[in-house]
């Protein structure tokens, strides 16, 4: 498989048509200029996120899948294959601290298992980078 997994906050600043994201990286993906992928993983992320009131969005879930099949961004669905990734991959220590965010290291693992490249700004996400991790950080 060729093309993008956007992470969570990259899929949330397009919905919010935030100035953080990168304004080139914005039109390749409403342009249609390359595959482009939203994990399972992400959108149930922005459903808890919402249900913790810790986002605002203006989209549910209906809203937010027919955004997607418009921009043509495909959901990766979550198979065994992911998993088997997830688990060989190590907990990295990041400044003395672990990095176990469930949700981050499943999109890591659907990247790697993929051949994805994972469009971010989270700074954990170039730690992943000798484990066969492909990033395209989001600068703006």
């Amino acid at each position: 498989m060729r093309g993008y997994l956007l992470d969570t906050h990259i899929l949330i600043w397009l919905l919010n048509d935030s100035k953080k994201l990168n304004k080139n990286i914005r039109e390749d993906i409403e342009y249609f200029q390359n595959p482009y992928f939203v994990s399972v993983e992400t959108l149930r992320e922005i459903v808890i996120l919402q249900s913790n009131k810790k986002i605002k969005l203006d989209y549910d879930m209906d809203k937010i899948t027919a955004y997607l099949q418009k921009i043509l961004v495909s959901v990766l669905a979550i198979e065994t294959n992911h998993i088997k990734e997830l688990e060989k991959m190590p907990i990295i220590n990041i400044t003395g601290k672990q990095h176990e965010d469930p949700f981050d290291r499943m999109l890591i693992a659907q990247a790697i298992t993929n051949k994805l490249t994972i469009i971010s700004s989270d700074s954990k996400f170039p730690f992943y980078k000798n484990y066969g991790l492909k990033l395209l950080v989001n600068e703006t």
